[in-house]
């Protein structure tokens, strides 16, 4: 039997009393930013970023203020400069192609299928265009990975992947963001876990 959803997409849940508290001591505390805390404690952010890598079976995370921030710091992590190539999908949303522009890269764009994910087929004859992949699953949609990652790993290409769509998805039991060097998350008000504005990129 399919459950059909029946709720609303736009309209926030209220946030919960106990994450209201939470909130309420830390501007009680005063210690604000990530740097700004006692001897020997921890920040939120620290706190943050242990748990949602913990969560997603990744190494490290680094909480950041946007998706799109995350996926410009993937971009700078993997060593792409101005001027070179990145792929990505055809079919995404402006925070891709912005990231890229953001470093000064220029994107080439792959076709999407019907199913709205990325055409393998047209990935494979532009593997040699360039050595990083913007991957972006979007809608909630996850390609043949063991396909993309076999081709991508033969042809040195570097795969990020954007999964502000697919956050808790998984390809044969792995976790979107998993197959990838890095996973950007986003945390905008209509993401998976909203925390109005926000993001994480995680290693594997």
């Amino acid at each position: 039997m399919t459950e059909r959803f029946s709720g609303s997409f736009t309209q926030q849940e209220p946030i919960p009393d106990a994450a209201i508290e939470a909130a309420l001591a830390v501007l009680r505390h005063g210690r604000l930013h990530r740097y700004n805390v006692a001897p020997g404690e921890l920040s939120e952010t620290a706190l943050l970023e242990q748990e949602f890598a913990a969560q997603m079976g990744a190494k490290y995370c680094l909480a950041v203020a946007s998706g799109g921030y995350a996926l410009a710091t993937a971009l700078r992590a993997v060593g792409v400069q101005p001027g070179d190539a990145v792929l990505t999908n055809a079919f995404t949303l402006a925070p891709v192609p912005g990231a890229i522009a953001s470093v000064n890269a220029r994107p080439v764009f792959v076709g999407v299928t019907e199913g709205l994910t990325i055409d393998l087929d047209d990935l494979e004859a532009k593997l040699d265009r360039a050595k990083v992949l913007m991957l972006s699953h979007m809608r909630g949609h996850l390609c043949d990975m063991d396909r993309l990652m076999q081709m991508c790993d033969a042809a040195g290409v570097t795969v990020i992947e954007d999964c502000a769509h697919t956050m808790g998805a998984a390809w044969r039991g792995q976790l979107s963001g998993r197959q990838g060097a890095i996973g950007c998350y986003s945390c905008q008000t209509y993401k998976h876990v909203n925390s109005g504005e926000g993001g994480a990129a995680d290693h594997r």
